[in-house]
């Protein structure tokens, strides 16, 4: 069976995606998407909960969704990356990694990723000069970059640097997967206008939260009420209220200097008052507000913790060929009902963490434990 894949969080599922699974699909005899639960690495909620999202994609063409763990969903773009790539390299199965980009051609990502892994004497050399200057990391890797000879379109532009990171992920890990990627179409990542029947992710998350229609960039269907970062507002605030220094220090990618920023502003009431006071040139908001999800969802797992099992969240009916066909092959167990992971600590996490998202989202406790993906 020839397979290909690809990393997403589809938040929400939009015609964009679309387009992409069906530029790769035809090529191959199944699709599979690998995708972060109800927290996603800008460092927020996802603003429809994942098994509706994962129910979407296999509306529109993926054959399996496997959840990304949210150890790896709340981290840095190379340790996401880095997840990802290693959950699927343990199937034993995919073939291709395809993705979006801006470039839209895959050698000027090979020969960044290749640079970045490489580490030349001047590659090497910028990079430490530009972080002794109090950039932060993925500024000075860019700066790298550049003194490096990659030009700064294919390094400032969001779908580039996430191709760069699985290129390097999968060189890393000795995959057997080949990257491949195409050009994206419509709106930029991030626009704040429509492009056609294309519109951003972070476009259609705002017209979702004023009210508005999203009917032209989404596929016809139901989506449950949305839910967005700010209704948990006090919940991060509290937690932050009762942290320890202690505690800070445990959660991953928190540093002693950010605990103490973050213990300094947690006098604040407001959260943009306690987020501005902690950010700096070296710590960017993203990883602000990952941390403060990972310390509200109570993960001190480390995030380069190798993968443990591959949780099915949505199959069509083609999927149950494709599940059996991984089971074969797989060096980590495929599992389908959660309640078969009640002893794993990741799991737990991530079961912890659905549940405090739907205390807003105004869903039941436990869903990870009740839920087995019925075929599409």
């Amino acid at each position: 069976m020839k397979l290909c894949a690809t990393v997403a969080e589809f938040n929400p599922f939009h015609n964009g995606h679309g387009y992409l699974i069906n530029n790769f699909k035809g090529n191959f005899d199944a699709t599979v998407a690998i995708m972060s639960g109800n927290f996603v690495q800008r460092g927020d909620v996802a603003v429809f909960n994942k098994f509706h999202r994962a129910n979407e994609a296999v509306r529109n063409g993926v054959d399996v969704v496997i959840e990304l763990p949210v150890i790896y969903a709340l981290s840095s773009a190379e340790t996401f990356a880095e997840g990802a790539v290693k959950t699927l390299n343990a199937l034993n199965s995919i073939d291709t990694l395809f993705f979006g980009s801006e470039e839209g051609s895959i050698e000027p990502l090979m020969k960044a990723a290749e640079l970045s892994l490489n580490e030349c004497e001047d590659f090497t050399q910028v990079l430490k000069r530009e972080l002794s200057k109090g950039l932060s990391y993925p500024k000075a890797l860019n700066e790298a970059y550049k003194a490096s000879g990659i030009i700064e379109e294919i390094i400032s532009s969001p779908n580039n640097i996430l191709g760069i990171e699985y290129i390097k992920a999968l060189i890393k890990t000795a995959s057997s997967i080949t990257p491949a990627t195409t050009k994206r179409i419509g709106a930029e990542h991030d626009s704040s206008t429509a492009s056609g029947s294309v519109a951003s992710a972070s476009h259609l998350r705002a017209l979702i939260g004023e009210g508005k229609s999203v009917s032209d960039y989404m596929p016809q269907g139901t989506n449950p009420s949305p839910v967005f970062g700010q209704s948990f507002s006090h919940i991060i605030l509290y937690t932050l209220k009762t942290a320890t220094y202690e505690y800070l220090t445990s959660i991953p990618d928190c540093s002693p200097d950010l605990a103490a920023r973050f213990i300094e502003a947690s006098r604040y009431n407001s959260l943009e008052e306690t987020i501005k006071h902690v950010k700096s040139k070296n710590f960017t908001e993203s990883r602000i507000r990952r941390i403060l999800w990972n310390a509200v969802i109570r993960n001190n797992i480390p995030p380069k913790t190798d993968p443990s099992y591959i949780r099915i969240l949505a199959q069509s009916k083609r999927g149950g060929e494709v599940i059996n066909f991984f089971k074969e092959n797989s060096s980590l167990p495929v599992i389908q009902k959660g309640v078969q992971l009640k002893d794993n600590p990741v799991f737990l996490t991530e079961a912890r963490a659905t549940d405090i998202y739907n205390i807003i989202a105004n869903l039941p406790s436990g869903a990870d434990f009740r839920h087995s993906p019925i075929p599409i």
